[in-house]
């Protein structure tokens, strides 16, 4: 059996590609990859495929400016090569950044930041904050929770159009920003026009960026 070289895959999700599942993403990238001559890994068993991991997938209507997934090699090769190659295969909005060796474990992603843009009035959002109790529904496998997310929000970098929104990410816990503004048209009573999401940032629980 010939050994996988990991090779980690920086990307982002703009533009339409925002509006891609992470199912038909992870498809889409294993079609880019059959496009190339890269000698990519496949998984073993009756059934083999093209290994694709996305770390952290993104909710539908979020772009991501910092994504990451994972392949394998058959065989080592430049990095820079891998990145260009599988970027020539994919669509204009799905952008590879950079390739590199994985340094680490997606089990220890912590949190993502978020630019809000186009936010219809950030002031209000802010009182809204200020609440004692932010109560939300999420839904999990078996049912419908509510949690209350005012321990898990955190906010920054305020201006008049947006603010930066930091909040949980990880295999254990995630909170999804819609989660947050549903609580905040329940809030206001009105229906609020979805603003301009973008992930700039995934952190590990030491602070750092996840790489």
């Amino acid at each position: 059996m010939n050994a996988a070289y990991p090779v980690r895959i920086f990307f982002a999700k703009t533009g339409r590609a925002k509006y891609i599942s992470a199912l038909d993403l992870i498809n889409c990238i294993q079609r880019a990859l059959r496009r190339t001559d890269l000698p990519v890994w496949h998984t073993q068993g009756f059934n083999p495929h093209t290994y694709v991991n996305v770390n952290l997938p993104l909710s539908l209507g979020i772009e991501g400016l910092c994504e990451t997934m994972d392949i394998k090699l058959d065989e080592p090769l430049p990095y820079d090569i891998v990145a260009r190659k599988l970027d020539a295969a994919l669509p204009d909005d799905i952008h590879i950044i950079r390739a590199a060796a994985p340094i680490k474990k997606h089990t220890e992603i912590d949190r993502s930041v978020y630019e809000i843009t186009n936010f219809p009035d950030a002031k209000a959002f802010i009182s809204f904050l200020s609440l004692d109790k932010i109560i939300a529904e999420k839904k999990t496998k078996k049912s419908v929770i509510e949690l209350d997310l005012k321990p898990y929000i955190s906010i920054s970098e305020i201006n008049s159009d947006g603010f930066t929104l930091i909040l949980p990410s990880g295999c254990d816990f995630t909170v999804n920003p819609s989660l947050v503004f549903d609580a905040y048209e329940k809030y206001t009573g009105s229906a609020l026009d979805f603003p301009t999401v973008k992930r700039v940032r995934i952190l590990c629980k030491d602070g750092t960026d996840f790489e």
